[in-house]
């Protein structure tokens, strides 16, 4: 299949994309090296180009966007998914924003009305920050103390190879110490971003690691703030529900299982289907615009192009977030 999907990204480059997408194939698919002039050359297009500099613009003086939850998350992704390196002004100023967070020194001045007051700035906020921040720098130090605890919360809530909801949650009161109607079980989105190996390390045992696949595509109602629905059922690309619960968030939420050990029983049947979801060109293409287009606009064969990007991503294990 691996020569199926680069020939897919050859005809790709072949329709002449913008200069986003065409550095993304190049650098992602190609791997075109930063010494080479043509990887500057359009590295110095993305830089400047009108997605990135609105966020610039906007990033306020602490290094985030208001709400930090529901847009500085998205803001992040959105320009990871653009190309930006690790070192860029933008993303630098974002991770020492991050550390900040995680340690105190600043706050978002955001709040949400839970059953227990404290859930929200204990238990969620500091998970928020440290994911965040393994998205833009995976190995930083200052995200050890969240995924150390993430870690063991998961391993006690899988240690019979099934999930263990009240052992999850005593657990967490315990370490804590208050109750909440809301814990924070180890599949959700944001304990998949803080514990996904990085392919230098693995952050929870195999056991619980296929685990915790197993019961997210069989059993868990969806990923939280990603998808809808159970991820074992596929879904048709022309499929467009409410809730997140189209082809695009599920392999969205796909992306996010597949990082961890106990996908691999999985990912020949859910790979066969995602093949027959191309059009007669041999492309993906979205009914309706998404979340994370590259293109200058949506028309023409910039459907497909960032349509089959985002898939490629996933079958090519690219990108996760």
């Amino acid at each position: 299949m691996q020569r199926e999907l680069d020939e897919i990204v050859n005809r790709l480059l072949d329709m002449n994309p913008d200069p986003i997408p065409k550095f993304i194939l190049l650098k992602e698919f190609k791997g075109l090296s930063k010494s080479n002039l043509e990887y500057n050359d359009l590295y110095e297009k993305v830089c400047s180009h009108k997605f990135i500099m609105k966020w610039e613009t906007s990033q306020n003086l602490q290094g985030f966007w208001q709400p930090f939850h529901g847009l500085t998350e998205g803001v992040i992704r959105m320009l990871l998914s653009y190309g930006l390196e690790e070192n860029n002004p933008i993303l630098l100023k974002a991770q020492e924003c991050l550390v900040n967070l995680l340690q105190g020194k600043e706050t978002t001045g955001q709040h949400e009305k839970q059953d227990n007051p404290l859930w929200y700035p204990v238990m969620f906020e500091p998970l928020i920050f440290a994911s965040m921040l393994s998205l833009l720098n995976p190995e930083n130090e200052h995200i050890k103390e969240q995924r150390k605890l993430r870690s063991n919360f998961t391993e006690i809530a899988f240690a019979s190879g099934k999930y263990d909801a009240k052992a999850d949650a005593n657990a967490q009161f315990e370490h804590f110490g208050f109750k909440t109607k809301r814990a924070i079980p180890p599949f959700s989105y944001y304990n998949l971003l803080l514990l996904a190996p990085n392919g230098v390390n693995d952050y929870i045992s195999d056991k619980a690691s296929q685990g915790m696949v197993d019961f997210h595509m069989n059993e868990a109602g969806g990923v939280y703030y990603v998808y809808g629905n159970r991820p074992s059922k596929m879904v048709s690309i022309s499929e467009q529900n409410r809730d997140s619960r189209d082809f695009w968030h599920w392999i969205r939420a796909l992306s996010l299982i597949a990082q961890f050990k106990g996908w691999e029983k999985y990912e020949h049947n859910f790979t066969d289907w995602i093949m027959q979801q191309r059009n007669q060109d041999g492309f993906w293409e979205f009914p309706k615009k998404f979340d994370f287009v590259l293109s200058n606009s949506w028309r023409g064969n910039n459907k497909m192009i960032d349509s089959t990007i985002f898939v490629l991503r996933f079958l090519m294990k690219k990108q996760a977030f």
